[in-house]
């Protein structure tokens, strides 16, 4: 078989490489902006409900609903985050006394059995929501037939896709506004968040719509008539976009000779001196040019 003929090495791993780095790429930027977005707004109304309860002497009706659902949003997608980015809690005592291929087995290890726990997790979540849910429904009716596998697949489709759009713009803001000068620039900055704004008024605006016209009973918050399972969707969805990152954690471990925390971060440390800090016993006196004290 002459040379042309035959594939290249590593084909099949582009081939695969680049539709999964473009999903994760548009999933991550799509749970920063979530992350980005609740903890403003979570400082915001906080906020604006305490200088109307010092000023006006009344607090806002809807603040706690609102707070409690802009923080449930905000704990459970984190998890994704932190998984990918390896900045999840770690008890590394064991782990670092362990010579590196029985890290490796321990990561694996780790890696699965957290993965199997948030997906296990996941679904006692999604049975809680519609425990909660009862007889309610807000989507048409068409929508609300769709099977399970195909409406997780159309959710993160739609995140990845949200995600992408919200990159694409960042960056084709960023280059613009990089050429302007400094007046140009905070008067486009004005325009974009006044459109951005009325833009997620609309939207919000439409979702509040569907959720006013909801069919049936359901428990609903006690101040905005918010329907409770729409936000403990949320929880399932995070354990869920958790689960994956730790399933590619250990797959990664798996398929590459280094160890890694994550599919995207070694298990290694900046330098020896942080390694020393992190590690149980610390360096031992006499070690590396260090005298007894």
């Amino acid at each position: 078989m002459s040379e042309s003929s035959s594939s290249p090495p590593g084909t099949w791993r582009q081939a695969v490489r680049r539709p999964f780095s473009w999903f994760d790429q548009g999933l991550d930027w799509f749970e920063k902006f979530v992350l980005v977005t609740g903890i403003a707004a979570m400082a915001i109304v906080s906020v604006i409900n305490v200088v109307s309860r010092n000023t006006f002497g009344s607090s806002l009706q809807f603040a706690d609903d609102v707070t409690q659902l802009l923080l449930v949003v905000v704990t459970f997608m984190g998890i994704g985050i932190g998984a990918r980015n390896a900045r999840h809690i770690r008890v590394s005592a064991i782990h670092d006394l362990l010579p590196e291929a029985a890290q490796k087995v321990l990561l694996v290890i780790v890696g699965f059995g957290t993965s199997a726990l948030l997906f296990l997790l996941a679904d006692y979540g999604w049975q809680y929501a519609q425990s909660t849910r009862r007889s309610c429904r807000v989507l048409p009716e068409a929508l609300g037939s769709v099977p399970l596998w195909l409406g997780i697949v159309l959710v993160l489709l739609a995140m990845v896709l949200c995600g992408h759009a919200i990159r694409l713009l960042t960056d084709a803001g960023g280059s613009l506004l990089g050429r302007m000068s400094s007046l140009k620039r905070n008067l486009v900055l004005t325009v974009g968040i006044a459109l951005g704004l009325a833009l997620g008024a609309v939207l919000f605006g439409l979702f509040i719509e569907l959720v006013e016209n909801r069919v049936g009973r359901c428990r609903v918050t006690s101040s905005t008539g918010f329907p409770v399972y729409l936000i403990y969707m949320v929880v399932p969805l995070g354990f869920f976009l958790g689960g994956v990152q730790f399933f590619l954690a250990g797959l990664r471990n798996l398929v590459s000779r280094d160890n890694y925390l994550s599919w995207y971060h070694r298990d290694e440390y900046e330098s020896e001196e942080q390694a020393v800090e992190q590690t149980s016993f610390g360096r031992i006196p006499g070690e590396s040019g260090e005298g007894r004290p």
